[in-house]
């Protein structure tokens, strides 16, 4: 299976609300929280990041420090800067095909990479079943939302590696393993 790769990591970058798993409300994330966008810049340094459109369209642009790998069927071109694939598992393949070099001879294969899936729901959906790893924002404010973050199943270990309050709200960054 493609996502068995032994190059290839797929781990997810979430902040939801601890009570309900609320990632988003009406195409917007509800809460600003400056450090967690830190955060997310540095988790994603150098990385293939997947998103949904909707997700895309929330950021609005390409970013810097890391590969955006849209995935949408409605967008007809990628935007500047960006990577587009009509599904998931076709993102995967052509980060897969990206890193080996497959397209090119002279270009020797890189070593372990990680895909990071940083939303949104449809997206988290399909990947969390073939993810090794999660870096989760557990915010602990409840926030009214129509869009959650998957439950876990199966066997995972939690580590919370840093409870933060930042301008009223308080939440925890938690690394999530498998196994």
């Amino acid at each position: 299976m493609i996502f068995q790769k032994k190059n290839i990591s797929i781990s997810l970058l979430a902040a939801y609300t601890a009570k309900d798993r609320v990632i988003g409300a009406q195409g917007k994330i509800p809460w600003f929280i400056p450090s967690e966008r830190d955060r997310f810049k540095s988790i994603c340094r150098g990385k293939y990041v997947i998103i949904g459109r909707k997700s895309f369209d929330e950021i609005g642009k390409a970013l810097s420090y890391c590969t955006l790998v849209i995935v949408s069927k409605k967008m007809k071109t990628a935007p500047e800067g960006c990577l587009l694939c009509k599904s998931y598992k076709k993102a995967v393949r052509l980060i897969y095909r990206l890193n080996s070099g497959a397209d090119c001879a002279a270009v020797k294969p890189r070593s372990a990479v990680e895909i990071l899936v940083a939303g949104g729901e449809s997206i988290y959906k399909k990947a969390i079943k073939n993810c090794s790893k999660i870096y989760a924002t557990e915010i602990k404010k409840e926030f009214k939302g129509d869009r959650f973050f998957p439950p876990l199943k199966g066997k995972w270990t939690k580590k919370v590696e840093q409870t933060v309050s930042e301008d009223g709200i308080e939440y925890d960054y938690v690394l999530f393993t498998k196994g």
